[in-house]
């Protein structure tokens, strides 16, 4: 296990880690941010999958399979920090809304539109997804930090 650190985190260090983790999605077009974002969540549902396991004595063969909504009431039910929980729903929101309507909103979009020009412009998808995007590098950089520094139960 990781050593305990006495450090806290600021809310400059938070914002200056999340732009430098955001900084590489500048060369993606909207479908590879799409890709990375739900690739990132994936991940991010099997840490949190490990945690219960490791922190909580749950069996990942048996929750394996769990949805990520379901692993975080899961999370819940164990008392992680708040502050982190409130973080994690969001996340599952824009995942939701990215997931179920964010690219059938596109199609559309792009096939109400026939000016090619017009159709690339930066839209209501574009800003859901970077926020989404922002988010979630939030969530994984606290992810990390709160393990790093054994951190998962607030004082």
């Amino acid at each position: 296990m990781a050593k305990k650190s006495e450090r806290t985190l600021s809310k400059s260090e938070l914002l200056k880690k999340i732009f430098k983790r955001i900084g590489k999605y500048k060369k993606f077009n909207f479908f590879e941010k799409y890709a990375m974002f739900m690739g990132k969540v994936q991940i991010l549902e099997f840490g949190l999958k490990k945690l219960l396991e490791e922190k909580f004595e749950y069996d990942l063969e048996k929750i394996g399979k769990w949805t990520l909504g379901h692993t975080i009431r899961e999370l819940e039910k164990e008392n992680l920090r708040g502050d982190f929980m409130i973080l994690l729903k969001e996340v599952l929101e824009l995942r939701n809304y990215i997931t179920h309507e964010l690219l059938l909103n596109k199609s559309l979009i792009g096939s109400i539109i026939k000016n090619k020009k017009n159709n690339n412009c930066y839209n209501k998808e574009h800003r859901a997804l970077d926020k989404a995007i922002i988010e979630l590098e939030q969530l994984i950089f606290l992810f990390d930090w709160a393990n790093k520094n054994e951190a998962w139960v607030e004082k």
